[in-house]
């Protein structure tokens, strides 16, 4: 009897190694298109989210810059044109701006400008006993000076107006049941000083209490550094406080009044005839984002306040965003 042998029918249980290789290819693939679009989507997060920073640190930086400088050479209810007495420690209005060359300095090239700028700040002090060797104040509750440090006053009667130096004294309380709610503090200034730390301007004729204004003197300096605090990032400065981060290069023009038109002068051109004349200034600040988020490297020049050959400064090779912010300020106290 023969037997006839059937073949069993083949039913696939898995994968060839073939099919196996294919899928995983094109997963891959598919992986990677998902990727890509998570990296880009992420990137450009990162990109928009740091440009919004900036954009915003440079409002505030022009904002900032823009409240402290327009106050320059105010001498509280005197009229910015009224010069200072005799012996003086500042020459107001001249004094108000700094001096060229020493406190306006033009940076070489394209490199960054620093400057000194000067006004009465308007706090809460009255001056009660007024000699020629002496002067006691009362200020307000959160106004305190440290005993022993000299500081700057400016003492007017809406016409005449001296500034000059002294010492104070350790705080006391204001004895006047009529003024220490508002002024709770007394102080005495001794060791009158003015021009070159000597003499004093003379006194005489400014009245005490409320026949007169006593204010203190600000002084304001504006310079670029590298802050040690933030990986040595460069920094605007505001009296060796760092202010804003990230602000690489910082510009300043000064505009001077002739026949109705405003003259554009650097630091450099200032005389001491020309800075009393000045009546507004042009900022440029050039600020960078904090890291490098950019898909391509920087090859992006900035118009920069700035004259001659000098006006773009050029591209710095990394991958920061940088943008230039530019503001006229009108100096309100200036003649």
């Amino acid at each position: 009897m023969s037997a006839h042998l059937k073949a069993a029918p083949h039913n696939q249980r898995g994968l060839t190694i073939i099919e196996l290789m294919v899928s995983i290819l094109l997963s891959s693939f598919l992986l990677l298109g998902v990727m890509q679009l998570f990296i880009n989507a992420n990137s450009s997060d990162r990109a928009n989210s740091s440009l919004a920073r900036l954009q915003e640190n440079g409002r505030i930086a022009l904002d900032l810059l823009k409240r402290d400088l327009r106050r320059t050479g105010y001498q509280g209810c005197a009229s910015p044109s009224a010069e200072s007495r005799v012996n003086s420690s500042r020459a107001f209005p001249l004094d108000a701006m700094g001096v060229q060359n020493v406190e306006l300095n033009e940076g070489a090239g394209t490199a960054s400008d620093s400057l000194v700028m000067r006004h009465a700040t308007p706090t809460v002090m009255r001056a009660t006993s007024i000699g020629s060797s002496q002067v006691t104040f009362i200020s307000g509750g959160n106004i305190s000076f440290v005993a022993g440090n000299r500081y700057e006053f400016i003492l007017t009667n809406c016409e005449d107006v001296a500034i000059f130096t002294g010492i104070a004294s350790v705080r006391s309380d204001n004895p006047d049941p009529l003024t220490q709610g508002a002024m709770p503090n007394r102080y005495t200034l001794t060791s009158l000083q003015g021009a070159d730390n000597g003499t004093p301007p003379s006194l005489y004729g400014i009245p005490s209490g409320t026949g007169s204004q006593f204010l203190q003197v600000v002084e304001n300096t504006y310079d670029i550094r590298n802050d040690a605090t933030n990986d040595n990032r460069p920094t605007l400065y505001k009296n060796a406080a760092a202010m804003i981060a990230d602000v690489e290069n910082f510009q300043v023009l000064y505009g001077v009044e002739n026949a109705g038109q405003t003259s554009w002068l650097d630091a450099s051109e200032l005389t001491d005839a020309l800075r009393q004349r000045v009546s507004r200034l042009q900022i440029s600040l050039v600020m960078s984002s904090p890291a490098e988020v950019a898909d391509a490297v920087n090859n992006q020049t900035f118009a920069i306040a700035n004259i001659g050959a000098d006006t773009q400064l050029a591209a710095i090779a990394d991958r920061r965003l940088r943008r230039v912010f530019n503001t006229v300020i009108d100096v309100r106290n200036r003649p």
